[in-house]
């Protein structure tokens, strides 16, 4: 598989923008879509009842209580036409970036529970009903991903050094593509919008299939569920 890389500068920082492409000889007519990739609060997550952090640079850090209500997709599910092209926007701090191919019957709540038993994340209002939440231990031991058709795509190896590669989701086989390992993407700072910073990351996909969109970030993707599928229609169809 060849992947090609090149940069453009994104409006006010002029951060560049990675773009990524699957190996194909014909390229059809490309369809595209917009995904913002995290959330950059423009103030405290929620109220001093549910203990989230108030003040300072804190809002929304590795020790905020709150910030899990962060770590997600929006959309958190996509549908392009065979050849299209998805662009990642990152908002906020502590996102890597990687992709992989998945069964076309694999679903959020099943993959979910190789991450975090239980409830999903999004739905889960008060930070001390997330049994996951800010957890070491569920973040830094051994997982095994698995997709519809029981196959495994991802495996998390235990972070033994909380250095690179173990402090990241850092699964090769399968990969298509990864970005943030050795540092993480920078998110900007302006909020979703217009006139947002955050770096892009952009993939076209040239197969037809179901794809895996996720925040290598130990602690985003296996307590949070920070994760989203690209669905690709075969050229031709509807």
């Amino acid at each position: 598989m060849r992947i090609t890389s090149w940069f453009v500068a994104v409006a006010v920082l002029a951060i560049p923008a990675a773009g990524y492409a699957q190996a194909d000889s014909q390229k059809p007519p490309a369809t595209s879509a917009n995904v913002d990739f995290g959330v950059l609060p423009a103030g405290p997550i929620g109220g001093p009842e549910l203990g989230c952090t108030q003040t300072g640079t804190g809002i929304g850090g590795p020790a905020d209580p709150c910030s899990y209500m962060l770590h997600h997709l929006t959309p958190e599910e996509v549908t392009i036409k065979q050849g299209g092209e998805v662009t990642f926007q990152i908002h906020g701090g502590g996102h890597g970036f990687a992709i992989y191919e998945v069964s076309k019957d694999t679903t959020r709540e099943e993959l979910g529970q190789f991450l975090c038993e239980g409830e999903d994340p999004k739905t889960i209002e008060h930070p001390q009903d997330h049994v996951c939440n800010l957890s070491a231990a569920n973040a830094n031991k051994v997982h095994e991903v698995k997709d519809g058709h029981g196959q495994v795509v991802i495996v998390a190896r235990q972070n033994v050094t909380n250095a690179h590669p173990d402090n990241r989701v850092w699964s090769p086989e399968n990969r298509l593509v990864s970005s943030g390992g050795m540092q993480f993407l920078n998110g900007g700072t302006v909020p979703a919008g217009p006139g947002s910073n955050g770096q892009l990351i952009t993939y076209q996909f040239l197969k037809n299939g179901r794809y895996l969109v996720l925040c290598i970030n130990r602690v985003h993707f296996l307590n949070d569920w920070m994760f989203g599928f690209v669905n690709v229609t075969a050229e031709g169809s509807e």
